[in-house]
């Protein structure tokens, strides 16, 4: 073995190892995540129900909606918003619980010798749109641009609720739910009862755990979502800086929804929205996350490039001689 492939090996070695470490990092950050989400909510279960303590929240016209408005809302606490709350607070704990399972296990990410190359899950999906969005921010500090950012909330409003009804408004409505009706009516198309009937319990799994792949109808879905809740954020306060920063977010946020469904797009939402209220957040994983998510930008490009090749190279092979 030559001098330049010990090099290249120690190098792609270290970054694995490194790419973890990250990975870990985000785990942590779920998990004191939760715990001050659940200390936010007990925090508003705890108040007393009279209108001493109002919470400022700007609500959306339901983003499946046909006009996105913005209603500014003052909310009282009562029963029914505390029931909200807790409803929110227990889908999140789910998907928590859900990412362990299924996505996040730290002893399956401590075997994998594909770290880099090998197919990229909710943790790595998460980093690259960090870093997307970290490149985006230092593009407009380069250009001397400062978005405006509206007064945020109650920490619970952001923290626990919005994840949880953007993207049942968002993903479900703009994603999920016309890929449900193209399968059934694929199904239709068959003249099938059974692959109707099939279709119609594949639901609440799909909903659940995903569709698994991303294909060329699910990316036009998920542009469209993307469209929409971006522009939903501009008329929810912001200005329209925040246009391709909430796009490239949710463009994130689908291809989790599609791959590994409304649970698993809700916790990137809430690991993402509680960057802002984790003290020492954004000094202590802002570095990390955008250090590891463009080695996985880097990574995944170079993957498409290599990929690409070997089809053309493919093509080309296949061609019948003279």
């Amino acid at each position: 073995m030559s001098s330049k492939d010990t090099i290249l090996k120690k190098t792609v070695t270290f970054v694995s190892v490194l790419s973890k470490i990250v990975i870990l990092l985000l785990i942590a950050h779920i998990i004191i995540a939760c715990a001050l989400g659940a200390m936010y909510a007990f925090d508003i279960f705890c108040k007393e129900i009279s209108t001493e303590y109002p919470l400022f929240i700007l609500i959306i016209k339901f983003e499946a909606g046909v006009k996105a408005d913005v209603l500014p809302v003052l909310f009282f606490i009562n029963n029914e918003f505390k029931i909200f709350i807790a409803f929110s607070l227990i889908t999140i704990f789910l998907a928590v619980i859900k990412f362990f399972l299924v996505e996040g296990s730290p002893i399956e990410l401590a075997k994998r010798k594909d770290i880099l190359t090998g197919k990229y899950d909710f943790s790595q999906i998460f980093l690259i749109i960090f870093a997307l969005e970290t490149i985006y921010a230092i593009i407009l500090m380069m250009l001397g641009i400062t978005p405006y950012v509206p007064p945020l909330p109650h920490p619970v409003i952001v923290t626990i609720v919005a994840p949880v009804e953007e993207e049942i408004a968002a993903r479900l409505v703009w994603i999920g739910m016309p890929l449900i009706l193209i399968d059934l009516s694929k199904a239709l198309a068959r003249f099938s009862i059974m692959d109707l009937i099939r279709g119609i319990k594949k639901i609440p799994r799909e909903i659940i755990m995903g569709w698994g792949e991303i294909n060329k109808i699910s990316v036009v879905f998920i542009l469209i979502s993307a469209a929409i809740f971006a522009q939903v954020h501009v008329e929810y306060g912001w200005d329209i800086w925040k246009f391709p920063s909430a796009f490239i977010a949710g463009i994130g946020l689908g291809i989790v929804f599609v791959k590994y469904g409304l649970l698993s797009s809700i916790l990137f939402h809430f690991a993402w929205n509680s960057l802002t209220y984790i003290p020492l957040a954004n000094i202590v994983l802002s570095f990390p996350y955008f250090v590891v998510g463009s080695i996985f930008l880097v990574a995944l490009a170079f993957k498409t490039y290599i990929c690409e090749k070997l089809k053309e190279n493919d093509k080309i092979f296949a061609l019948p001689s003279d």
